[in-house]
């Protein structure tokens, strides 16, 4: 496993991914909720993304305009796990990935 933030986020859409659990990501919802592993569905919009869309369609979004671009999430298709045996879909930052041997 390698970490996923050494990739540019258009070629992690379609990789298998396993989510940090190391201290550092303690307070992160996908190890509060015990996700473990999942796949890369796309590149999650950034908030400024989001808020052109939303002026475009004539939605005033001052406060996302503003703000700096950011890395973008990844949006993932977590499997099952205890907590969501379903599996769900979240958007989190490059550097809660590690990159699965696929």
């Amino acid at each position: 496993m390698e970490p996923a933030d050494n990739l540019p986020a258009a070629q992690l859409v379609g990789k298998r991914v396993a989510f940090k659990e190391d201290e550092a990501h303690r307070t992160c919802w996908h190890r509060t909720v015990g996700l473990k592993t999942g796949k890369v569905l796309r590149v999650a919009l950034s908030l400024a993304e989001k808020a052109r869309i939303m002026e475009e369609g004539g939605i005033p979004a001052p406060q996302l305009r503003e703000m700096e671009e950011e890395e973008p999430r990844m949006w993932i298709k977590a499997d099952p796990c205890p907590s969501h045996p379903r599996g769900c879909e979240v958007a989190v930052d490059k550097e809660c990935l590690l990159l699965l041997d696929n």
